[in-house]
């Protein structure tokens, strides 16, 4: 396929926030005397939607609304999130493709003008057309957004692909009608990613070469 569109999933793909994270969830479950979880069981549980993570990990979604779990959540993990790094490789990622002549946009779960904030942040603002987030914090499925941005931007199914790091982004492209990629070293470890059936790469270099051979 010719590619003319990618659409970046943000958290775990292009920007490195494991570690905080898991330390934010973790203080959530240490005020409730729940077990506290290392990245790797982290990884091995967390999904969409974020309600379903919850309660696998002991948090009582019945008896505490979203609402509240999810702005306890920001509470602990926003204030971090200025200091968290791109992943190694994702400014020649961008910059690779921007010169190829593909347009580039973000589509996340992360609540919109806090995604476009860190975004700018990050310095990386300029190669991106458009970002699409959420108009909350409660992390659910991105898909609605999805067909949004193809539509408002007159995105060809056929020559766009989505990367991601967590089976949910092979789902939102399955929804979409669009091929997808995914990369390990995200939120979702490589075992989970496998599983899918689709692509998986260790590096975004390894991705960006594929995508502009």
């Amino acid at each position: 396929m010719v590619v003319e569109a990618v659409v970046w999933d943000f958290n775990g793909t292009l920007i490195d926030d494991v570690d905080l994270v898991v330390r934010s969830v973790n203080a959530q479950l240490a005020r409730r005397e729940l077990p506290r979880l290392t990245v790797a069981r982290y990884r091995d549980v967390f999904g969409f939607p974020v309600a379903d993570y919850y309660r696998r990990i002991g948090l009582d979604t019945g008896r505490e609304p979203m609402s509240k779990l999810s702005a306890e959540f920001f509470e602990a993990y926003a204030p971090g999130l200025p200091s968290c790094p791109l992943h190694d490789g994702v400014r020649g990622a961008l910059a690779a493709l921007g010169d190829a002549g593909v347009r580039q946009f973000v589509l996340s779960a992360m609540e919109e003008r806090m995604l476009s904030a860190t975004i700018e942040h990050l310095g990386i603002d300029g190669f991106f057309t458009a970002v699409y987030g959420l108009s909350h914090l409660e992390g659910d499925s991105k898909v609605e957004r999805g067909r949004e941005l193809l539509a408002g931007f007159a995105i060809r199914p056929d020559s766009a692909i989505l990367i991601g790091d967590t089976d949910h982004d092979a789902e939102v492209a399955q929804a979409l009608g669009i091929p997808v990629a995914l990369i390990a070293g995200g939120h979702q470890n490589a075992a989970r990613l496998r599983a899918t059936g689709r692509p998986v790469y260790d590096s975004l270099a390894d991705l960006a070469a594929a995508l502009t051979s």
